[in-house]
């Protein structure tokens, strides 16, 4: 049962690992870096955080290192990426797969309650008091944050990032690189393009298109 693992990483296909002793996290000047950092340490590992990609002044909470001086021992780590906007965790999974990571670590709260069916892939973070359903589908680098639930026979793309408190109800299929806000609604059935924005505390009852952005009560591109 996947709710059983505290923390699980996905080496590939065909093996699931428990966790390791130490964990990278990468992109520790993002917001979401507290949140990785904190799991990490109440799953009993020991983050190594790491800078952003952009040379800029540290403003990380936690003592980092900069990716210039990783060394080649760092390499065999699980490493997990903690920014938080689509577009910005796949550049920073590409440069850390440039500089030679392998393996990417899933993430999940103890305090989350996962059903033993769902698939979840490489990369991904749940957070904690989320719920995810049965025969629900996660794919690689997405991020579910604190207080959302994902109900039944849900599919959602690679790099989607669910904001705190959502609800995607039964049978939605949600694209890759959306953004969800918080406290958001999306009623059963429905599909989610690819790219799409839904607003803070938007309730969704219809299909949403490609690249659209949606807000409000009832959701709409206005």
């Amino acid at each position: 049962m996947v709710k059983n693992y505290k923390t699980i990483l996905i080496l590939d296909k065909k093996r699931v690992f428990k966790f390791q002793n130490k964990l990278i996290v990468f992109g520790s000047q993002s917001e979401s870096c507290s949140d990785f950092y904190n799991l990490a340490l109440e799953l009993n590992l020991h983050p190594i955080c790491v800078d952003n990609l952009d040379n800029l002044v540290s403003k990380s909470k936690h003592k980092d290192i900069n990716y210039k001086k990783l060394k080649t021992s760092h390499l065999s780590l699980p490493i997990v990426v903690s920014i938080v906007t689509p577009a910005k965790r796949v550049i920073a999974t590409l440069h850390a797969k440039n500089l030679g990571f392998k393996y990417f670590a899933t993430l999940i709260n103890p305090n989350a309650d996962v059903c033993g069916s769902a698939v979840i892939g490489t990369g991904v973070f749940i957070s904690s008091s989320t719920i995810i359903g049965s025969n629900t589908v996660l794919s690689s680098f997405v991020t579910i944050n604190k207080g959302a639930n994902i109900a039944h026979d849900v599919s959602i793309g690679e790099y989607t990032h669910v904001a705190p408190s959502a609800c995607v109800l039964g049978s939605v299929k949600i694209g890759s690189h959306v953004t969800i806000g918080a406290n958001s609604t999306i009623l059963p059935k429905l599909k989610i393009g690819d790219r799409a924005l839904v607003g803070a505390g938007a309730v969704v009852t219809r299909d949403v298109l490609p690249d659209e952005i949606v807000y409000g009560n009832p959701a709409s591109s206005h």
